[in-house]
């Protein structure tokens, strides 16, 4: 589980940096906006990544996995409403398309990312 948490991730920042380059590349003024929105879902899904990791090797007790999952996800969400809030209630002229194509954009390839990283283990 931990290989695929971090394969998940690393294609997610991957996905990051192209969609920040073709931004950069596109409109100069609109990157800052799509460096927010994709750090708004990529730092709180990093901080879920690595709690998880941590909670698989600490917990061999199912419930107290699930419980210490909750927690994170909640954790997660909170990350992610900061980050937004953070970002909306300053004066900077944002661009809301670009920051929430890259938000969804990370969004999205975390459904994606299990097809992509899967990996068989042979028997």
């Amino acid at each position: 589980m931990k290989n695929q948490i971090i394969r998940t991730l690393i294609l997610q920042y991957i996905l990051g940096v192209i969609y920040l380059l073709g931004t950069g590349l596109w409109d100069a003024a609109a990157w800052f906006s799509g460096l927010v929105g994709c750090l708004a879902a990529l730092i709180p899904k990093t901080y879920f990544g690595i709690r998880m990791i941590q909670a698989t090797e600490k917990n061999d007790d199912a419930t107290r996995w699930v419980g210490s999952a909750y927690r994170f996800v909640f954790g997660k969400w909170v990350l992610m409403i900061l980050i937004l809030g953070m970002a909306f209630t300053t004066d900077y002229p944002w661009n809301p398309v670009v920051l929430f194509a890259g938000f969804v954009l990370i969004q999205i390839s975390g459904l994606v990312a299990p097809l992509v990283t899967h990996r068989d283990k042979a028997p």
